[in-house]
């Protein structure tokens, strides 16, 4: 069995970097496991690798799609499955970087998806996100609170696949190892406060605004974390200050969801620095 590694995390723990590290050091190429930066257009609020790194490390899945389009977390794992073979096919290390839990999970755990049976509400198109979460309450009580309520198309997958069955997590698929990088909350924060300053002064605000000129206010994907809060700053509903408040906010609530997740996975390794993860590595690399 071909081996494969996976970096995760929460959100601003310096995945990416890493990854590109290891990829550098080991002869690796990156897929990245990131249910926003598959989209051409979320760019600076995604905070994807830069061109430099792109071009330096080949990277697969990043801007796949355009804003209009589904991608679900059976399109990741049918894409993630040839991305590995064609890093294979080079003898290369195939580097799996990313915050999505769900999608890693359907990687290394080789989730059978069944097919989409149509929901009875014939009107599921037509619901509001808050009424689609509360059907989906109603209908899965338990498994509502493993996925992200404001991201519409999870709630809807929910609804129109059920949930993953249990015995899917049990035992891994692939000769993998998983590493998530948890650095404490308060150095944490403090990345994610310093990760928007430097994607405000990148445009993030004008990335927004293009992006509803061009797809609307109300594209579902500009809920996503810091997307949300600028829109209502364009809107003049919050000040600048409160605006940058709220992102942070909101992605150290996404933070802790994702080690929630991550916790679930036995699997995992936990470190809390670079140098941890970076000998975790050379030891599976040897093995």
């Amino acid at each position: 069995m071909s081996k494969i590694i996976v970096i995760t995390g929460p959100t601003a723990s310096g995945k990416s970097a890493f990854a590109i590290k290891l990829a550098k050091k080991y002869n690796g190429e990156i897929i990245c496991a990131d249910s926003r930066t598959v989209y051409k257009d979320l760019n600076i609020g995604t905070a994807k690798p830069t061109k430099q790194d792109q071009k330096e490390i080949k990277h697969y899945l990043l801007d796949i799609m355009t804003i209009n389009q589904n991608f679900s977390v059976y399109d990741f794992k049918k894409a993630a499955e040839i991305a590995t073979g064609q890093i294979y096919s080079k003898n290369r290390l195939p580097i799996v970087v990313g915050g999505s839990g769900l999608y890693i999970d359907a990687l290394l755990f080789d989730y059978k998806f069944r097919n989409p049976r149509k929901h009875p509400d014939e009107n599921l198109d037509n619901k509001t996100l808050n009424q689609l979460t509360e059907l989906a309450k109603n209908k899965y009580p338990n498994e509502i609170n493993k996925i992200d309520i404001k991201n519409r198309r999870r709630v809807e997958q929910l609804l129109l696949k059920g949930p993953a069955k249990d015995e899917d997590r049990k035992k891994l698929k692939r000769d993998a190892l998983i590493i998530c990088l948890n650095p404490e909350t308060a150095l944490l924060k403090q990345n994610i406060a310093t990760r928007l300053d430097a994607m405000l002064d990148k445009g993030f605000i004008q990335e927004v605004e293009k992006l509803r000129a061009k797809f609307g206010k109300e594209n579902s994907l500009l809920a996503t974390t810091g997307y949300l809060r600028i829109s209502e700053y364009l809107d003049k509903k919050i000040d600048t200050q409160t605006m940058k408040k709220l992102i942070i906010k909101d992605s150290v609530d996404l933070a802790r969801k994702q080690r929630a997740w991550f916790r679930r996975n036995p699997h995992i390794k936990w470190v809390s620095s670079f140098d941890q993860a970076d000998k975790l590595v050379a030891q599976f690399i040897k093995s």
